[in-house]
C-alpha cells in the first residue's frame, strides 16, 4: 500500500530530478516546443510554479476550504475558462518572470515538499480549496506529482530521444484519471442513456488495473474495477502499459499512435468506437 510518505518521497525525487534537468538547458532550449500543445518548455515551468499551491495547502491544514480572495467558489467552475486561464497564466508568469523562472520554480518545489512533510497523520483528509471543487490534501499530493510528472514528460520527450516516465509517477497518473477524464471530455447531448459509450482499458503494468471510461451527456466519468471484473459490457477494450494508458488520457499520445507504436491493442468491441476515440479528446 502507498502511503502519503512514499508519496511525498515520490514528489521530492521526481522535483528534484527535473530540476536538475532544467539546470541544464541551454537558453534556446527553454523556448522549444514541449508536448504540451501551444507552450514552450518555459511555458511548462511558468505553469508549474503559477499555481497558488502553498497558500491553499496552508489553509485546508487550518481547516479552511473555502475560495481565497479573488477565486471562484466551485459551484462557479466553467471547465474551458479554467484551461483558458490557466494557459495565460503560464504564459504571463513567464514572461514576468524572465530569468528568475527557474529560480522561482526551485523555491515553490521546495516550499511543497517542506510543507507536505509537515502535515500530521490527522491532517491528510483536510480538505483544500481547487476550483472544481475541494479535495483532500493527501489527493492534493497526488494530483501534484501527476502535474509534476506529466509535465515533466511534456518537457524532456521533447528533448531527449526515449524520456519515459517512472512506475511511481505512472503509478500516481493513473490514480488521478478521474479527473484527467474530467478536463480531456465534454458531455455530448448525443449520448445520453443506452447510448453512453463505455471504453475499458486494460492496464498491463507497473500494476494491473481496469477501468472503463463512460462518455455521455454528463461529465465524463471513470469507473474503476478493483477485482478486475465488471458485469456491465463495454462498447471497446483497450489493452495498454499504465504509461501509454495515461499519456493517451492526457492528450498527449493518441490511439492510432499507440497502435502503431505497438504500445496499445483493441481487444475487443467496435472498431469503429475504437479508430473514433480521439476525436472525442478535448483537453483542458
Amino acid at each position: 500500500m502507498t502511503t502519503p510518505s512514499d508519496r511525498t518521497d515520490l514528489l521530492e525525487r521526481e522535483a528534484r530530478e527535473l530540476l536538475a534537468f532544467l539546470q541544464t538547458l541551454s537558453p534556446e532550449a527553454w523556448h522549444t516546443p514541449s508536448a504540451c500543445a501551444g507552450w514552450t518548455v518555459g511555458d511548462v515551468v511558468g505553469h508549474l510554479t503559477s499555481v497558488d499551491f502553498a497558500n491553499r495547502l496552508l489553509r485546508g491544514l487550518d481547516g479552511d476550504y473555502s475560495p481565497p480572495e479573488g477565486s471562484p467558489p466551485p459551484e462557479r467552475h466553467d471547465e474551458d475558462a479554467f484551461a483558458r486561464s490557466i494557459y495565460q497564466r503560464a504564459i504571463d508568469t513567464r514572461e514576468r518572470l524572465g530569468d528568475g523562472l527557474l529560480d522561482d520554480f526551485t523555491q515553490r518545489v521546495e516550499e511543497a515538499i517542506s510543507l507536505f512533510r509537515q502535515v500530521g497523520p490527522g491532517q491528510w483528509d483536510n480538505l483544500v480549496y481547487w476550483p472544481p471543487g475541494p479535495m483532500s490534501v493527501q489527493t492534493l499530493l497526488t494530483q501534484r506529482i501527476a502535474e509534476l510528472t506529466m509535465h515533466t514528460w511534456d518537457i524532456r520527450s521533447r528533448l531527449e530521444d526515449d524520456y519515459h516516465l517512472s512506475d511511481g509517477s505512472v503509478a500516481a497518473l493513473l490514480d488521478t484519471v478521474d479527473r484527467a477524464a474530467r478536463r480531456a471530455f465534454r458531455p455530448d447531448p448525443n449520448l445520453g442513456g443506452r447510448y453512453a459509450q463505455r471504453y475499458r482499458f486494460l492496464i498491463t503494468s507497473p500494476t494491473e488495473r481496469v477501468f472503463d471510461l463512460v462518455l455521455s451527456d454528463a461529465v465524463a466519468e471513470i469507473i474503476h474495477h478493483p477485482s478486475g471484473q465488471s458485469d456491465e459490457p463495454a462498447h471497446v477494450t483497450f489493452q495498454c502499459d499504465g504509461e501509454a494508458c495515461v499519456l493517451i488520457l492526457y492528450g498527449r499520445l493518441t490511439p492510432d499512435g499507440a497502435v502503431y507504436a505497438r504500445r496499445l491493442s483493441v481487444a475487443d468491441g467496435d472498431a469503429y468506437l475504437a479508430s473514433s476515440f480521439q476525436e472525442k479528446f478535448v483537453g483542458g
